[in-house]
């Protein structure tokens, strides 16, 4: 006879939103020296600043009752239920009302200062309004949540981002991360991405009226940079580690090395020095 299996075994079980994120291999440059990939200017593309934060997968579901839907941050990593969930296992993060479509499935980073900012980075989309995106290329699917993004209706922000600084009880403002469809100039490398990959980036976030700002209230903050990731153009979406994509984190991996952002600077240099 089967034993039966302790109450606990059913905890332990992972989440069907585990293992579901894209992971880009870091970028070998041992020996890059001398050239770049014959197609990296065509068959490539960049999306950068990688902001600093928790990775968490989005999912957007009926928000019975309510306008919208509801949304789960599953960290991982409308007024629809959004859910976030988190990589490894898929754990929830935090469940919010938002104006995505619901059976929505987005990449996402949870910005380190969301709490007084709001932001939720979107990076990817594998699902929008019950549509699979995932086979479809890098190139269109970047395309395609940016255009989704800008359509979708202007939320209102939280009473209490009226205050200074704001306070957000969950993530108010769904901002697409910067994508670079063509890198066929490197100069363009050394003069925008690399920059941006290193500085970070501005944006500004709508604000409750105060007393004090009756219109326009807005908060301009600045979002810190971890680096800059490179997709091959015509890649689907794939689950776990992937060589479709690389990234070139900016800070140093291990202790007393170089930044490998900073290495892949200097790469690029020595294969154009003209405009070094």
């Amino acid at each position: 006879m089967e034993e039966e299996k302790p109450a606990t075994d059913k905890a332990k079980r992972p989440s069907k939103w585990a293992n579901i994120l894209m992971y880009a291999e870091v970028l070998e440059m041992q020996g890059i020296g001398s050239v770049l990939p014959d197609d990296f200017g065509t068959a490539w593309m960049a999306v950068t600043p990688v902001p600093r934060g928790k990775r968490c997968l989005l999912v957007a579901y009926k928000n019975h009752g309510q306008g919208g839907s509801y949304v789960t941050l599953r960290r991982w990593p409308s007024s629809t239920k959004l859910s976030c969930q988190s990589r490894l296992k898929g754990n929830q993060l935090m469940t919010f009302v938002s104006p995505l479509p619901t059976d929505t499935v987005l990449d996402c980073i949870l910005d380190e200062n969301w709490r007084t900012n709001g932001i939720l980075h979107v990076l990817d989309v594998l699902r929008w309004k019950s549509q699979d995106y995932t086979q479809c290329e890098a190139s269109f699917r970047f395309w395609w949540r940016d255009v989704k993004l800008q359509e979708l209706p202007r939320a209102h922000p939280p009473a209490s981002s009226s205050s200074r600084p704001p306070v957000f009880a969950h993530p108010h403002t769904f901002q697409p991360i910067p994508h670079f469809p063509s890198l066929q100039d490197p100069a363009f490398l050394l003069s925008t991405i690399i920059p941006l990959a290193r500085d970070g980036i501005s944006l500004t976030v709508p604000l409750t009226p105060s007393s004090e700002m009756p219109d326009n209230n807005q908060l301009v903050t600045h979002c810190q940079s971890d680096g800059v990731l490179f997709y091959v153009s015509e890649s689907s979406y794939e689950a776990g580690s992937s060589l479709l994509s690389a990234w070139v984190p900016l800070h140093p991996m291990n202790p007393g090395e170089e930044s490998p952002l900073e290495q892949f600077s200097r790469l690029i240099q020595a294969v154009v020095p003209s405009v070094s």
